[in-house]
């Protein structure tokens, strides 16, 4: 891949096709609804310039950021999310591109279907126990939140409206991009017919993974 191409992917801007959810009031946000993974599970962390970083890990959707338990079982915030490129937990991958995690689906060893999930909180309940602070790290429902350190107390009686959205989109190496016809002409630049003939028949980008999946698999053999 050129250095111009690669920037190129870097460069584009992250408003793929996005699936959103309706809002939902609650108590406390579900597991699955405020991390990436059903459960906390042993993973491994990849980090740009260190080695790798082996725990019980999980992905907040909320604020996008590495969560890992201590040998106490308290749930904290890894100090340097910038520094991570990688994530498997259990057998699943997660890429870091552009202050977020996305979930790997590949087609070759360099591309495949980059998913991003993201719960998002009402503006005005992001409110911790003594009103203080607008930070998404202060609003889950628990007797207390550790994040990078700090313990944060919450209020046990307030509810939390949220929604949940899905955004797909379309990676290369280490390069997040759009799922779109002028990405995908960059990434395989071989079938730019195909990908003219795709959309000129009235296609749309796909709704689903397996429908992304399903439509580039044959062009990046």
């Amino acid at each position: 891949m050129t250095k111009r191409f690669y920037c190129f992917l870097l460069l584009l801007g992250l408003a793929p096709f996005a699936l959103r959810g309706q809002e939902t009031t609650v108590n406390k946000i579900p597991d699955e609804d405020f991390y990436l993974m059903p459960s906390f599970a042993q993973g491994t962390v990849y980090l740009r310039g260190q080695s790798p970083a082996e725990g019980k890990i999980n992905i907040c959707a909320v604020d996008q950021t590495l969560r890992f338990l201590d040998d106490n079982g308290t749930e904290l915030s890894a100090a340097d999310q910038d520094a991570i490129y990688r994530v498997k937990i259990d057998t699943v991958w997660f890429m870091r591109s552009g202050e977020a995690f996305y979930r790997m689906y590949p087609v070759n060893m360099e591309t495949g279907v980059a998913l991003r999930r993201d719960t998002r909180i009402a503006r005005d309940v992001k409110k911790g126990a003594y009103g203080a602070s607008d930070q998404t790290s202060s609003i889950r429902q628990y007797s207390s939140l550790y994040t990078d350190g700090a313990t944060q107390q919450l209020n046990s009686g307030q509810s939390i409206s949220y929604s949940v959205s899905e955004t797909i989109c379309i990676y290369c190496r280490d390069a997040v991009a759009k799922f779109n016809k002028a990405s995908l002409k960059k990434i395989f630049p071989a079938h730019k017919d195909d990908i003219d003939a795709y959309f000129k028949s009235g296609n749309k980008v796909p709704a689903t993974v397996e429908d992304a999946l399903a439509l580039i698999s044959s062009w990046a053999r």
